[in-house]
């Protein structure tokens, strides 16, 4: 092809593009600011819990870093749980309640969470938990 420009990896660039509007989007729905260079991710993401839902179903939390998880279930009829299993968090609330735990979450991925209580997983209580870098 003589004469001719090619872009050697387009389809590398679409994916980092997509990557990085994905994580933006994440981070908006979970209620996050995205973060600029110097300013620091939120120490405190919340989590609304119904039946038999949560609200984001996407949340987004820097790797390394302290977290408050707020599970809201204030509004709820009964008991709920956030559970994140790969990563060894659990924190529950009963009805009419809010509940919150600080944790760490070091390993960087993507992380289903859920109510491992009987038969709220199965009703459509999942959702996932992203693990992030920290911006610095």
């Amino acid at each position: 092809m003589v004469g001719k420009s090619r872009r050697p990896y387009p389809r590398q660039i679409h994916f980092a593009t997509a990557t990085l509007v994905l994580m933006a989007a994440a981070s908006a729905q979970a209620g996050l600011a995205p973060a600029t260079p110097g300013e620091a991710m939120p120490a405190e993401i919340k989590i609304v819990s119904t039946e038999f839902k949560y609200s984001p179903a996407r949340v987004l939390v820097p790797a390394g870093r302290a977290v408050t998880v707020v599970l809201d279930n204030s509004g709820a009829e009964t008991e709920h749980v956030f559970v994140v299993p790969a990563l060894g968090f659990r924190l529950q609330a009963k009805a009419g309640e809010i509940a919150k735990k600080a944790f760490v979450f070091n390993r960087l991925g993507a992380y289903e969470f859920n109510c491992d209580l009987p038969a709220h997983r199965e009703a459509g209580m999942t959702g996932k938990l992203i693990v992030g870098p920290v911006r610095q």
